[in-house]
């Protein structure tokens, strides 16, 4: 087996996060809204998967406005699929799912708890949760009005093990994948 073949993205699965209030089974019955990047690097090289991911708002009456949102939002909602993450190869998508499990942990939320607009920027505050463990975190993020409506963007570091991630180990220890990830997402929310 090659060692590209072997090189596993551990929490790719992460995050993946924007605003967030967490509906259950919301994702499977919405269209995926937002793409998301998850990179990482290894003892071998660096790796990045992709995933799509279900961003809701529900407008808001006196929230700080957005843009194409007068009254703001009152709630958002993110859910991320951990079983539609894309690694480069097929092995290292099963490395990620070995670590993520996904039969176990079928989503990645961020919930929205505040946000702070300035200018077409924000800083939202809330809880992500990943692999059953919840903690808080706070995104940089940028709005615009497009055409299809408001559009998200942001990025953030993780670092897995804080979610009970364990970065994969193999070819008997020699390729190990480090515990921090960076997540990048941009997406359309419609009005």
């Amino acid at each position: 087996m090659s060692r590209r073949m072997r090189i596993v993205p551990s929490l790719a699965v992460v995050f993946c996060a924007g605003l967030v209030v967490l509906q259950p089974n919301t994702a499977a019955a919405q269209q995926p809204n937002v793409d998301f990047s998850v990179s990482g690097t290894s003892t071998v090289r660096s790796w990045t998967c992709t995933v799509k991911g279900v961003l809701k708002v529900t407008p808001g009456t006196n929230a700080p406005p957005l843009p194409g949102l007068a009254g703001g939002a009152q709630t958002a909602t993110l859910t991320v699929p951990v079983k539609t993450f894309k690694c480069p190869n097929d092995e290292m998508t099963q490395h990620l799912m070995d670590a993520m499990k996904p039969e176990q942990y079928a989503e990645i939320t961020f919930r929205l708890e505040r946000y702070v607009v300035t200018g077409g920027r924000a800083e939202a505050t809330g809880s992500v949760t990943i692999h059953g463990v919840t903690a808080p975190l706070t995104l940089p993020l940028t709005f615009e009005a497009s055409a299809g409506g408001l559009q998200v963007a942001g990025n953030t570091r993780l670092d897995m093990t804080k979610f009970s991630v364990d970065p994969p180990v193999v070819m008997m220890g020699l390729m190990k994948v480090g515990p921090q990830i960076r997540i990048e997402f941009k997406g359309v929310v419609a009005q």
